[in-house]
């Protein structure tokens, strides 16, 4: 591709992604593209032959920058509820981040429609991209051993998308220390705290008669 075709593409997806942030996939049009891009709907088709492969091409192209780009800031803390707050954050300061990931929870349809094939591998990536996180806080001692690591991703992930997309009144997200505060104190625990299945009656069962749930004995506590 010449330097100039390079440059007009660049700006094509680039107002996609404009569109994309305020508009969502369904209202998105390739004539709202093309505008934006200050291009001819026709020169624009010389690119990409219809709305999927234009929308997909600027998120996968979004989610791929936005995530190197953090890897480094992320990594560089000294907590997991550190991580997640500086991707809530650089997020914040950029909202085209992660907007394959907003937009996969705001319009799931829409979303598998236009991604295809590549929905799967979108998610597939930012979930390995937090598993690579969380298996470096493990060997420098920032997460338990135990951690089911893919798990523990899936949720980091789920937090980022409600804190960036719907933060609610709990917490001031744009602020970085209380929003720290706030993960470390629901965050932390869970990451560094070894998880116990201790099913053993407590001393207050014995002499009340004690079974498992659904059991008569458990009835007869319930009856007390």
């Amino acid at each position: 591709m010449r330097p100039h075709s390079s440059a007009v593409r660049d700006r094509i997806l680039d107002a996609a992604e404009v569109c994309l942030a305020r508009d969502g996939i369904r209202r998105t049009t390739v004539r709202a593209v093309a505008k934006e891009a200050d291009v001819s709907r026709a020169y624009l088709y010389r690119f990409f032959s219809d709305k999927s492969t234009l929308l997909s091409a600027a998120l996968i192209r979004r989610g791929a920058d936005f995530w190197e780009d953090a890897r480094d800031r992320i990594a560089k803390q000294d907590s997991v509820s550190g991580m997640l707050t500086e991707a809530v954050v650089l997020s914040r300061q950029n909202p085209l981040g992660p907007l394959a990931v907003e937009l996969a929870a705001r319009e799931p349809h829409e979303y598998a429609e236009i991604m295809g094939t590549y929905s799967h591998d979108v998610v597939a990536q930012l979930s390995d991209f937090w598993v690579d996180r969380l298996r470096d806080a493990q060997q420098r001692g920032l997460a338990r051993e135990d951690l089911d690591l893919p798990g523990a991703a899936e949720w980091l992930i789920r937090m980022l998308v409600s804190l960036v997309g719907t933060p609610g009144t709990a917490v001031d997200v744009d602020d970085r220390d209380a929003l720290s505060a706030y993960l470390q104190t629901f965050l932390g625990p869970v990451f560094t705290s070894t998880v116990h299945h201790d099913v053993s009656p407590t001393s207050s069962d014995h002499g009340r008669g004690s079974g498992p749930p659904g059991s008569p004995a458990s009835a007869s506590r319930r009856r007390t």
